[in-house]
């Protein structure tokens, strides 16, 4: 009788210390398989503000080139008289000159969003770096090596 009860004691304790492992183990499991699914929104949001990010600096870039363009063409209509347009050319000048205006007003506002943008990428990136380190530390914390 003594023998049965101390097998079922034994029995119930090895079930409870099963069950905690198990348990322990399943809120491991869902803590990192929760975290890989935020990293995973995290990655795709940086690749995606990476992509942006270079098409605009790559748009950016090309008008750089055109702005340049026009102020080489805005100088050579005020080199042919001296620091003055010549009458005949005043009109295609004039046109040239205005849209040379406009496309460094468009550079400047350009620019400023593309430096918004930045942060922004750059807050998503750290936020993608730290989902890492967080998985990292509890796959640590749980005797699970990760590679």
């Amino acid at each position: 009788m003594v023998l049965a009860g101390l097998l079922l004691i034994s029995t119930a304790y090895i079930f409870v210390v099963g069950m905690n492992g198990f348990r322990e183990r399943q809120r491991i499991t869902n803590e990192v398989n929760g975290l890989r699914d935020q990293l995973y929104r995290a990655r795709v949001t940086s690749d995606r503000c990476r992509s942006s990010l270079n098409t605009s600096e790559s748009s950016l870039q090309t008008l750089r080139i055109t702005i340049d363009s026009l102020r080489s063409r805005v100088d050579s209509f005020e080199a042919l008289g001296n620091g003055q347009v010549p009458a005949a050319k005043y009109d295609e000048y004039l046109e040239i000159f205005d849209s040379y205006n406009d496309s460094v007003s468009a550079w400047g506002t350009r620019s400023e969003r593309l430096l918004t943008a930045e942060a922004s990428c750059r807050n998503s990136i750290e936020e993608h770096n730290t989902l890492t380190d967080s998985i990292q530390a509890v796959l640590l914390n749980a005797g699970i090596e990760a590679g």
